[in-house]
């Protein structure tokens, strides 16, 4: 399965978390064996998915002050949680990017699916915009690019930050 078909394919959200400051449970992530403390101004969200390829868990993670947007898409194969890429936005270096394994499947079990992923647009490409994200565009943009749907009327007008 190429990472790009797992990413493109529709998935329905049958359950989500509420935004927390809490550390999150390994339910929510199920990368993390063991639940992850969560400190400094991070807030989290998950929403669990199915498609016809299989389960899905999506994670959002932010820090407003620190100007750190990151979520991730998990594929929960049979033999366990696997990273399909990564979604993000850092003040501290140039735009909204991706990072996953083009040159794999995008089913690499357990934390090695974390380790050395390619990142989209390259570095050096000039793509930097203007940060305006809020806990609920970051959460509504994360659903619009890994193709999650659901009837959720939150999010904000997405045409002010770009196609993704």
């Amino acid at each position: 399965m190429r990472v790009r078909k797992l990413i493109t394919e529709t998935k329905v959200i049958t359950t989500t978390s509420k935004w927390s400051d809490k550390d999150m449970p390994p339910r929510w992530c199920p990368i993390n064996s063991k639940t992850r403390p969560i400190r400094g101004g991070w807030h989290w969200r998950a929403a669990h998915a199915t498609s016809p390829f299989g389960d899905f868990t999506a994670v959002a993670q932010v820090n407003s002050g620190r100007g750190n947007w990151k979520a991730v898409l998990i594929l929960n194969a049979p033999n366990g949680p696997s990273v399909v890429a990564r979604f993000e936005h850092h003040d501290s270096h140039p735009g909204l990017h991706v990072h996953s394994h083009c040159k794999r499947s995008g089913i690499e079990i357990g934390a090695v699916g974390m380790d050395g992923l390619d990142r989209f647009p390259p570095l050096g490409n000039r793509h930097r915009r203007e940060n305006a994200w809020t806990e609920i565009s970051f959460w509504t943009a994360m659903k619009k690019f890994f193709r999650m749907r659901d009837d959720d009327p939150e999010g904000g007008n997405l045409e002010l930050f770009g196609t993704f």
